[in-house]
Order: C-alpha cells, then structure tokens, then sequence
C-alpha cells in the first residue's frame, strides 16, 4: 500500500470497502446459522419432551398390565378365603375364628380394592355375556335369563374386565308343561 492510498478515508479505500461488506455478509450469514441452530435445539428439544411423554404413557400401561395379571394369580386365593369363610360359618366354627377369617379376608379385599379391583354386581341382574359366563340353566319363578346364583364371583380392574362371572340363569318356568319366558 502506498502512503497516498493509507491516508484515504476507509469509505474511500476499495479494499477496506470489500472487506467490510464482507464482514458484514460473514456476521448476517452467522446470525442466520445462529437462528437454525437455535430452531434445531427448539424442535429437539420438543421431539425430546414427546418422547419422553410417550414413554411415561407406555410405563403407566405396562404397570397396570403387569397389576392385571397379579391380582389375577390372586383372584382363586380370594375365592377360597371367601369359600372357608363361609364353611366355617355354616359349621358354626368358634366365634373367634369366623371373626379372623372376616378379619383377614376383609383386609384383603380392602387392599385389592385400593390397587383398582371391584366386584362385579351380579345380584338381580340380567344375563348379559359380555360380563358373564352362563354354566347352566335352571327353571325359576324369575323370568328366563336373570341370574339365579354365582358359582364364580367376577371382577373388574379399572374398569376393564379382569374375570367374567360364572353364573346360573333362568329358563323360565314351567306350566302345563310349556315353557314361560320364550
């Protein structure tokens, strides 16, 4: 550079004027790729929460999958508590083990019950075989296809059904050799 071109005014230098579009071409091309970047952080950053949502969802379901298939095991052992209970009250077995049996039993339930499990209403209903396994037929005073008796109490988990009811439904009554209901 010659001392002429040093004492120019940097407006009136070409080269000096060159190299400041180029700085500023360099700073707006930065601040462009500073903002994608920033838009990339921004959508993995969501991508990321959605994951992590969907995931929560899946554990929740696999819990309560995984509780289903548990108190299932456990539903027999809650027929038969239910069962010696009530052999032993027809027994007349001493008033302190009835009162233990309906101790224990009645904790077990109450506990069942907290984790989502409750009991099919079956009483004075109809046969319905979406909730309910029909084993037999009975004639009865009640019109055909009301419930008679349980043989198998069922159960609901979170509103879903755990076991269907195992039942027995009315035929109806007979008279003069007809039958009623049909």
């Amino acid at each position: 550079m010659t001392k002429s071109e040093e004492k120019k005014l940097p407006h009136e230098n070409p080269e000096m004027l060159q190299a400041h579009e180029e700085l500023k071409l360099l700073t707006e091309t930065q601040g462009q790729r500073i903002s994608d970047l920033e838009n990339i952080a921004k959508r993995l950053q969501a991508d990321f929460d959605n994951f992590r949502k969907q995931t929560d969802k899946e554990k929740a379901a696999l819990y309560v999958r995984a509780a289903a298939v548990f108190l299932a095991k456990l539903l027999p052992v809650l027929d038969e508590f239910s069962h010696s209970l009530e052999e032993a009250k027809k027994h007349h077995a001493g008033k302190e083990v009835v009162h233990g049996f309906e101790m224990v039993y009645g904790n077990l339930r109450k506990t069942l019950e907290t984790e989502g499990l409750k009991e099919m209403k079956t009483e004075n209903e109809r046969f319905d075989p979406y909730k309910h396994e029909s084993i037999r037929q009975e004639e009865s005073n009640l019109e055909e296809g009301k419930i008679l008796s349980v043989v198998r109490k069922g159960y609901y988990f979170h509103d879903d059904i755990l076991r269907h009811a195992r039942v027995v439904i009315s035929r109806g009554k007979k008279e003069g050799g007809k039958e009623h209901g049909k």
